[in-house]
């Protein structure tokens, strides 16, 4: 258990560092290139959009919708049940 949950911690370490240089390089680059900070904010919004959509194989940070599950309501009786009458 100890090896899968350090194994956990490593990929998301891995995950983190390229998220950072994703924005950090160009962010850099940029300012030292310019030095003006009206070029460096859009660089470092931009490369935090694209950071922010790098991900590891199964790990998703995105919400995503099954629409195979039937809605269930508050007595626990499914929705398909019910006959739709008034």
């Amino acid at each position: 258990m100890f090896v899968m949950v350090f194994s956990v911690k490593l990929e998301d370490l891995k995950l983190t560092f390229a998220k950072v240089f994703v924005i950090a390089i160009p962010s850099y680059s940029v300012a030292v290139l310019t030095e003006k900070i009206i070029y460096v904010v859009p660089t470092i919004a931009m490369m935090m959009m694209i950071a922010n959509s790098i991900e590891l194989g199964n790990l998703t940070n995105r919400n995503r919708v099954d629409t195979d599950d039937q809605a269930i309501d508050e007595d626990g009786s499914s929705v398909a049940d019910i006959d739709g009458g008034l």
